[in-house]
């Protein structure tokens, strides 16, 4: 398998971590796989579409090139620093180390695995959050100390999500904490760095976006409620019970549309906006999938078993967030409201 497919397939979700003993692949392929890149179209996503906020709001200029493509680098930066620390306290917290705990299942973890040494995995860590900090501190100089807030408020929620005296996902409020970060903090940073302001509407506006991401969360707390309840882990799904919370995640993906839907009536965004609405029938699938018990053993074909409710999930926010980000484009090109 040449590197560009491999690269492709891991950042696709399609890579069959278990077809190649890690330690074979190249630096890069590791780097991919030790960082999570198959969730960073979230964050891409998200700065996307506070980007297209602000020309929708400013209109486009080609000087707006350079500081959005340092606004996804410093994103993702914090992003994949989050996912290093998160696995360095996960497995020093005894979580990933556990017998019982299914993560090497369906994702080598970077220094148990053999990919990298728990030192390496911090100092890799802390050159991604350095990668950031550069970032934020160029927008600081450009933008002033507000960049500070949320640059800030960001690495405080990403570090202490798993780790600090009391992480946040242990305590229920990892969900609530993925929607403030996905939304406010990077569609609204985006915005805010663009433009120097940041308008209410646009917070409203990465709602549907940040609720999407949410479920997603939801979804993994799902497939390993059993397996956190087991650690002492109380997620959300934990707190709530599986039924309850299916039936939460559910909720979430209406409020999505609707928000959408109300953006558009009460004219926040232009009537382009409802192209999201075509991720209806993955929706549909994933409700099905959701009513459906989870099959007690891998059905053929499955690369990520034990992970189930995740795969619905995660399609479904990769076609939904898509089809937002098309419907934004398609309002800057042709703005028309009802």
């Amino acid at each position: 398998m040449s590197r560009l497919r491999t690269w492709y397939k891991i950042l696709n979700g399609t890579y069959d971590m278990h077809s190649e003993p890690v330690q074979g692949l190249d630096a890069f392929s590791r780097w991919l796989i030790a960082t999570r890149s198959v969730v960073f179209v979230m964050t891409v996503n998200s700065a996307i579409i506070g980007a297209l906020l602000y020309i929708l709001y400013a209109g486009f200029s080609v000087s707006l090139l350079l500081p959005f493509a340092l606004v996804v680098i410093g994103l993702v930066s914090a992003h994949a620093a989050s996912n290093l620390f998160n696995d360095y306290w996960d497995a020093k917290h005894g979580i990933d180390t556990s017998k019982d705990y299914f993560r090497p299942a369906y994702m080598p973890h970077p220094s148990l695995s053999g990919m990298m040494t728990s030192r390496s995995l911090v100092s890799l860590g802390f050159a991604q959050l350095a990668a950031m900090v550069l970032v934020a501190a160029y927008f600081v100089e450009l933008r002033g100390p507000v960049v500070l807030v949320f640059a800030g408020l960001g690495v405080l929620c990403l570090m202490l999500y798993a780790g600090g005296p009391l992480p946040l996902k242990r305590v229920g409020l990892g969900e609530p904490t993925v929607f403030v970060v996905w939304g406010p903090l990077m569609v609204g940073g985006t915005f805010y760095v663009l433009a120097g302001t940041l308008p209410a509407w646009v917070l409203v506006a990465s709602i549907p976006y940040a609720v999407s991401v949410t479920t997603v969360l939801f979804g993994k707390h799902i497939d390993k409620i059993e397996y956190d309840t087991k650690l002492g882990v109380k997620t959300v799904p934990v707190l709530l019970g599986e039924q309850a919370t299916k039936a939460a995640l559910k909720a979430l993906i209406v409020i999505a549309y609707a928000t959408v839907v109300g953006l558009v009536a009460l004219r926040f965004l232009p009537v382009w906006s409802l192209v999201s609405l075509l991720a209806l029938p993955r929706a549909r699938q994933l409700f099905h999938t959701l009513s459906e018990p989870r099959p007690k053993e891998a059905p053929p074909g499955a690369i990520m078993w034990p992970i189930w409710y995740l795969g619905y999930v995660f399609s479904h926010n990769r076609r939904f967030g898509a089809l937002y980000v098309v419907g934004l484009v398609l309002s800057v090109l042709l703005p028309v409201y009802v």
